[in-house]
Formats: structure tokens, sequence, C-alpha cells
């Protein structure tokens, strides 16, 4: 998500990644469902696991030495007459929400508390409302209430496949209908499945979808990564129509040395810039931190730093819904990790900022 980064920062982080390369190397109204403990969230977004978490922990998992790994062996392909993949690649796995509720051999509906992150408003909720499947779309449904002390509280839904379904490379593709109205952002992301570079950002995000409800003809795809934290962002003004109206695709290419960004197969940003850093120890052998397995997130916020709160306009109805036909993950026979860091980008070209 958009972040500043102050100038001290930035030349700090330039320096690391230049030295990367050189090595070639967030008090809810309602009533919470008792929840489990977890992993600690940081920053922007959050470090999750496959447990549902209230409090996070003081537990922050430090990255292991470098060292040189083979490339990860792509999945099987399994067979699908109604799916065609891309030219080059193969169905790896894919969820169509066909059935009459979510697989939960394949996500996990998270609990988080008001505020876990970015000032948000909502409550993500586990059973209820916020989550369901209907004429074949997963459907997050962000809903607002009064509680009895005539206070406004906000729930909405938020799933991840993290242990369940993670991937190292492919392509990761979704068709979605986002919500529209004043403080909603709706999201379609990635975030690493063991935290191998340390929290969040040192072992990456991926952004492949964020749309703000109240300007629902642009999109953000944003990598996150660094030490401290820097993104490169990417973004597509539709030529047409808009994202609340119309089902798009958005997808990502991730390749060990370039991701790309896609709109219904429109490439409209591209990167090979990033770094991994540990506090006090050398950088990381580039392609850290996208090297390791990462899986997929699916929410929509209510509130918070980027999107703004709700106001009067604000409906809650079915035009506050996020709806996905489907999610599908495509790969390549092989991929070659034998790539190179570029050079630091100026950050009056967007990146690295």
């Amino acid at each position: 998500m958009k972040r500043s980064i102050r100038y001290a920062a930035l030349v700090m982080a330039a320096a690391m990644a230049l030295s990367a390369c050189s090595n070639n190397s967030e008090t809810t109204d309602i009533e919470a469902p008792t929840a489990q403990s977890g992993t600690a969230v940081t920053e922007t977004t959050a470090s999750e696991t496959a447990v549902d978490v209230t409090e996070p922990s003081a537990t922050e998992t430090e990255a292991a030495e470098t060292t040189e790994e083979p490339t990860p062996t792509p999945l099987p392909p399994i067979e699908d007459p109604d799916i065609e993949p891309p030219e080059g690649y193969y169905l790896v796995w894919h969820d169509e929400f066909d059935g009459e509720e979510l697989d939960a051999s394949s996500w996990i509906q998270e609990y988080r508390r008001p505020g876990w992150v970015n000032n948000e408003l909502q409550t993500y909720v586990q059973f209820g409302d916020n989550i369901f499947t209907e004429n074949g779309d997963l459907v997050i449904q962000p809903l607002s209430d009064v509680n009895a002390r005539g206070n406004t509280f906000y729930t909405s839904g938020r799933i991840n496949s993290s242990h369940l379904h993670s991937f190292t490379y492919g392509r990761v593709e979704a068709r979605i209908k986002v919500p529209q109205g004043q403080g909603f952002l709706p999201a379609f992301w990635m975030m690493s499945d063991d935290e191998s570079y340390g929290p969040w950002p040192k072992s990456g995000e991926i952004d492949i979808m964020e749309i703000l409800g109240s300007d629902t003809d642009t999109l953000y795809g944003t990598l996150h990564y660094g030490n401290p934290h820097l993104q490169n962002q990417g973004i597509y003004d539709l030529p047409s129509g808009d994202f609340a109206s119309e089902y798009h695709v958005f997808a990502v290419e991730w390749d060990p040395g370039e991701i790309r960004w896609y709109c219904d197969d429109v490439c409209y940003y591209s990167t090979s810039y990033w770094y991994s850093a540990n506090d006090g120890q050398e950088p990381n052998e580039y392609p850290a931190p996208f090297n390791k397995p990462f899986y997929i997130i699916l929410n929509v916020a209510v509130g918070g730093n980027w999107p703004g709160d709700p106001d009067e306009t604000t409906l809650f109805d079915e035009s506050a819904q996020m709806r996905v036909d489907y999610v599908r993950v495509f790969q390549r026979d092989s991929y070659d990790d034998n790539v190179t860091c570029p050079d630091a980008p100026d950050p009056a070209n967007g990146e690295g900022t």
C-alpha cells in the first residue's frame, strides 16, 4: 500500500541494495469470538500463519544465513478441460468457488480486531454474513451496524491460503468485481508463507490488485520489500468503464528476476529491482526475498490510512461486495534463477519509494 519514505531512509536502503547487487548475491464494540495465538503484524501488512490471532506475539523469526539453494521445483500439472492455460504455462491449482460454501481445505477465514493494521475500522470475522459463495462467486461483504451503546461498527471478511496452497514463481490470477464506496479497499495479494528473511517487510509482499472504493477506475499493483520498507508501484487507469460495474482479470507473472502486473492481459507494470536485508547482517542473495513460497490473500478493508473512513454516501449493500469468480495459479516447466540484481532505480521514476 502507499507509504512515503523519508529521504534519509531511502538513501540508506539504496546503499544496502547496491551492496546486495555487488554480492550477487495496525477496542471493538461487538462481542468477538475466542481467538488463538499467532504471528505478529507489522507496518502496512501482516505476517499470517494458518491459525487465527488476537494479539500479536513478540516473537520474530530472523532470517537464516544466506546459502545457495536450488530453484524450487514447479508443482505438477492438473487437468481441467474448462481452463486453458496461458501460453507457456500449465495449471497447478485453482478454485472456481462453485461449492455451496467456501472450501475449508483451501482457505482460512481470519479473525482480526479493528485497528490491527493501518488504523482500519473493520473486524474481520470468521462466521456470519461477511464471507459466502453465491452463483459461482466468492463474496466478501462489508457490513455496518450499531451496537447497544449507539456506536457504529463494521465487519468484513479476509481469507488466506497460508500453509494450504503456496507457490514460488508462476502466474497468479483472479477474476474480480470490486466494491464501490468511500472507505472500501479491496485487495488480492500475496505474502511469504514462512518469513524466511524475517518479519514484514523483509520477506516481501506482492500486491496484485488494490482499488479504492472511491476511485474504481484506477488499479494499483505494488511490490513491498527492503529494510527499511521500500515499494515499487504500478498504476493502471481503466480505459473505459470501472472495476466495480464489471469483472476484470488481475494477475502477476512472477519469475526469478522479474515480476509483471496485468489487467485483462495488458501488462501495465514490471520491475526487476528489489532487495532483502536483515538487521546487522549482509544482504541476502538476489532474488531474495521473492524466491520463497508465497500464499494468497483476499479481503475488503473498511477505513484506514489510505482509503479514509466511510461517510454518509457509503452504502453497505450489494454495491459493497467484492465478488471473485475464480483464483488460478499456473507455472512453467522450469525457472532459471541465475539472475543478477539490477542497479538501484532513480526514485524519480517511481521505484524504491
